[in-house]
């Protein structure tokens, strides 16, 4: 048998070089806030990657970025993406993110500051709804509702912000779970004239 990917989501992976010991330090000691939803602990500054300290980390998440939009979105005019909001996340043992997309962006991501791929993942969720469900003997990416990746320090992740999503608990303290999160979003034109469908940003 044949099996044909069709409309498939994208959720693309990519390993980064290690952080600079000094960089890490300073986002283990950077000014937090509980945040309102999750109530874990998160930078008080939302665009983290604007920082002078990250900037080299900046640059190699936008290259990723790129890739991305240059090999699966593939898009027919000249859009420039761009990072909007960009936060660190601090996730203590028993505390998790229960399952939320990110609204007025294109793109999202998560870059793993530390995480332990033997007890830290992301989970994704199908955002279809099945009114007959099927339940498989055996799961695989077409028949199952959810998906998980294991999270792991150096690890980068991209993916469609309107793709829901949730982290599990911290299990274990083997220390904090730091992650870097962000969105993206595109200056230019989308849609086009003959359709109707023109959006100039």
């Amino acid at each position: 048998m044949n099996v044909i990917d069709l409309f498939s989501t994208p959720v693309c992976v990519k390993h980064l070089k290690s952080l600079s010991k000094t960089v890490v330090k300073k986002i283990y000691t950077y000014e937090t806030k509980e945040d309102w939803q999750f109530k874990i602990l998160q930078s008080k500054n939302t665009y983290i990657l604007d920082e002078i300290f990250l900037k080299n980390l900046k640059k190699e998440i936008n290259s990723f970025i790129k890739e991305y939009v240059d090999e699966i979105l593939k898009p027919s005019s000249d859009l420039k993406f761009y990072i909007t909001q960009s936060w660190l996340n601090y996730t203590n043992e028993k505390q998790t993110h229960n399952p939320h997309f990110h609204p007025n962006s294109i793109i999202s991501g998560v870059y793993y500051i530390n995480a332990d791929p033997k007890l830290d993942y992301i989970l994704f969720k199908k955002n279809t709804f099945e009114q007959i469900k099927i339940y498989p003997k055996e799961f695989n990416k077409y028949n199952s509702d959810t998906w998980w990746i294991p999270a792991a320090t150096g690890k980068l992740i991209l993916f469609p912000s309107c793709l829901m999503h949730q982290v599990g608990n911290v299990e274990e303290t083997y220390g904090k779970r730091v992650s870097l999160a962000f969105n993206v979003f595109a200056k230019g034109k989308f849609g086009s004239t003959k359709t109707l469908t023109e959006l100039k940003i």
